[in-house]
């Protein structure tokens, strides 16, 4: 693991987007069997399910490593495949296209200052806003399963997937939002602070049996005065590209989005 974070951070650094998705790097860090590795020591393949991820050093690019790397992977891997180009990068692009992958998903970062206007919202009658306790566990599964029932990787999350984001060193109890009525978590707003300065919408879920209520613009407020507060100043998120709801959500709270700021998902039968 401490060769690929070596050539991930290479990577990041130079192309100004993490190369490894979070949920490759944490199986990699705790569960290192769930993943097939293809390395070398200027570049590496990790296949976590059916998604495989592609990193080279920048200073080996333009030797034809990327596609050594790949064809060798490919050898080994039957069915369907994905991969991700995070910040859609031209070279991602010509290796999608000389192996037959078609570009299918795009992930939109979005962006907005901290200003003095980010304020905690009041919750409606009845409705109460607080941090996390182990106690609504349960029901954060079942909330984050039925708001995200079609997205292929937030929907999945279990109580080992959650445990081991609750281990990383930016979880923070108090940054994941509730909704809650009574018993009943309606909705969630999962904060992350990356550094000093960077915070992020991570996760906005809402009880489909809630929606209309507009807790979506509520959490989402709440969680952006949260990071305010902690003094970051800016907050970024990924959204689908084709979510129209959320994107005007995100766009009515002065979030913007950049061309260059786009996550590309290509796959090939």
């Amino acid at each position: 693991m401490d060769h690929i974070a070596e050539i991930a951070r290479a990577a990041e650094h130079y192309d100004g987007a993490a190369p490894l998705d979070e949920a490759t790097v944490l199986a990699l860090r705790h569960r290192p069997d769930s993943a097939r590795v293809w390395g070398d020591p200027d570049g590496v393949a990790v296949l976590l399910g059916d998604e495989l991820s592609l990193v080279t050093r920048p200073s080996a690019r333009g030797h034809g490593l990327g596609g050594r790397l790949l064809e060798e992977a490919l050898t080994e891997i039957s069915g369907p495949i994905r991969a991700w180009s995070h910040g859609d990068h031209p070279a991602a692009a010509a290796l999608a296209a000389r192996y037959r992958f078609r570009r299918t998903r795009e992930l939109w970062v979005m962006r907005r200052p901290v200003t003095e206007d980010l304020e905690a919202p009041s919750a409606p009658e009845g409705v109460s806003l607080h941090g996390y306790t182990s106690s609504w566990e349960s029901e954060l599964l079942r909330v984050n399963a039925a708001a995200f029932a079609d997205h292929p990787e937030q929907g999945a999350l279990d109580g080992p997937g959650l445990a081991e984001r609750m281990g990383e060193p930016w979880w923070d109890a108090a940054g994941l939002i509730l909704a809650t009525e009574e018993d009943r978590l309606l909705g969630f707003h999962w904060t992350k602070r990356h550094s000093s300065r960077l915070g992020e919408v991570y996760v906005v879920g809402v009880d489909p049996s809630s929606q209309g209520r507009g807790l979506g613009r509520i959490l989402t407020s709440a969680g952006l005065a949260h990071l305010a507060d902690l003094g970051v100043a800016e907050i970024h998120l990924y959204v689908e590209s084709d979510n129209t709801p959320a994107i005007r959500l995100y766009t009515g709270l002065d979030f913007t989005h950049a061309p260059a700021d786009t996550h590309v998902q290509y796959a090939r039968d």
